[in-house]
């Protein structure tokens, strides 16, 4: 499975990517150049596309200025070569997004406007379809129902509005749900391939950190990651712990690997030598 970006440029779905989320806050005291540096580590570590995100105190509000976002956005684009995506639901946003160049745009209704659909179907870019309960998901709710029909909503929508579902990814994760809810979803992704769209999920964003098992054991998060690469249900994993999930996925992909040495994939060449690297790494410390 390949999935077609701007510029003539493909991404191998194969094998499971991670995409490095960048998150930025309302009231974030960090240069440009600093979160340029962090975006280079996050390559460095084995993150094969890069997110900027928005921090939200209202699930359908970007408190961040729109301003800054668009520097950032710019900032990464001249600086670094792989895919960049923006996760907002402003359609303004999402429409300066679009024209400094982004791969993809992670929205939940960002795309209800008919400026920003317009927008969207005269560039090459993707959008991937974020699933964000306005209200709590709680444990009574069959939560994969309940994104399944988000989805088919959506899809239609853009699809009656002229866009190839070649360019269409969705996210099943969501961050306003109950802790159950979350790990159920998480054992229920395989229900989402019936779209027959490329996956992608938030991890650990997926997992809540307000739970104290889940917060004091930080390699759940990595089992899940493992788990979402091991079945291929998931071809793209959003994580702000790159090094840890890359590491993960990349060793789990080396093991199960069915080619023989010398027909290894360029991806996982790549994932072995990221593996050696940070073992070094640890090493030194």
């Amino acid at each position: 499975m390949k999935l077609k970006l701007p510029q003539n440029k493909s991404l191998d779905l194969s094998f499971t990517k991670v995409m490095g989320t960048i998150v930025l806050y309302p009231e974030d005291s960090r240069s440009i150049e600093e979160i340029v540096e962090l975006a280079h580590s996050f390559v460095r570590s084995g993150a094969e596309l890069l997110e900027v995100g928005t921090k939200k105190t209202d699930f359908n509000l970007d408190d961040v200025d729109e301003s800054r976002v668009c520097c950032v956005v710019e900032a990464l684009i001249k600086e670094l070569s792989v895919p960049i995506a923006v996760n907002s639901d402003n359609p303004s946003v999402i429409i300066n997004a679009i024209k400094l160049g982004v791969s993809m745009i992670i929205t939940s209704s960002g795309l209800d406007s008919e400026e920003a659909i317009k927008a969207f179907k005269e560039s090459e870019a993707v959008v991937c379809i974020h699933c964000e309960p306005s209200e709590r998901v709680e444990d009574d709710t069959d939560v994969v129902s309940l994104i399944s029909e988000f989805f088919y909503s959506k899809i239609d929508s853009l699809l009656n509005s002229g866009i190839a579902r070649k360019r269409i990814v969705i996210d099943p994760s969501i961050i306003n749900a109950s802790v159950n809810s979350k790990l159920r979803l998480i054992g229920r992704l395989e229900s989402f391939r019936s779209f027959a769209l490329p996956i992608c999920v938030g991890i650990p964003r997926q997992l809540p950190l307000e739970d104290v098992l889940l917060k004091e054991n930080r390699t759940l998060s990595l089992t899940a990651a493992v788990f979402c690469a091991s079945d291929k249900s998931v071809q793209i994993i959003r994580t702000t712990d790159v090094s840890e999930i890359a590491i993960a996925i990349g060793f789990w992909q080396v093991m199960s690997a069915k080619t023989k040495p010398y027909r290894l994939s360029k991806s996982i060449v790549r994932r072995l030598r990221t593996l050696r690297d940070a073992i070094r790494g640890l090493g030194k410390k």
